[in-house]
């Protein structure tokens, strides 16, 4: 008995099998595609760098007027001898400031030295001299006091009544 053979959803027919595989040949085949292009213009550009990057650096910046060759800018006589005398005065002002800075620093740089002699001289002599003693000052001595005598040996009244002389005591 011949058996109808109907598609199943669940099994994918051959034809969207087989047409499957053909996109995907045309989407690598587009992706390599895209890829060979994008290198070839990496290389053009990494081969003709210099002269992009004029073409772009030109295309930013305005044009400029160029100078006539023959046209010269003329000053009187007067201001350029006032801008001369304004130059030279500047020029001595700042030569006399930098022999004062000159003499300041030489002053300076004795100083520095007299001192850096002392101090040397100060420190051989402390490492030279023996160490001194110092003897801690003695605070004076209290005066001796007076120690009370001894009390005498006898008969001790209590509660206030005259005692009989003692005999011992040669009274």
């Amino acid at each position: 008995m011949p058996v109808d053979h109907q598609p199943n959803e669940l099994e994918p027919s051959v034809e969207r099998i087989l047409g499957a595989q053909r996109s995907r040949k045309r989407g690598t085949f587009a992706i390599v595609a895209l890829f060979l292009v994008a290198f070839a213009a990496a290389a053009y550009v990494w081969l003709n760098y210099d002269g992009i990057a004029q073409v772009v650096s030109s295309a930013a910046q305005p044009a400029t007027a160029q100078p006539v060759a023959g046209h010269r800018e003329t000053v009187p006589l007067e201001d350029f001898q006032t801008f001369q005398k304004q130059t030279t005065d500047s020029l001595t002002s700042v030569n006399q400031n930098l022999v004062a800075q000159k003499a300041d620093l030489q002053r300076l740089s004795e100083q520095v030295s007299a001192l850096a002699a002392r101090l040397e001289a100060m420190q051989s002599a402390a490492s030279t001299a023996p160490p001194q003693q110092t003897v801690p000052a003695r605070s004076p001595a209290p005066a001796e006091r007076k120690k009370p005598s001894a009390p005498k040996a006898g008969p001790i009244s209590v509660g206030g009544a005259p005692l009989p002389p003692n005999p011992t005591d040669g009274h």
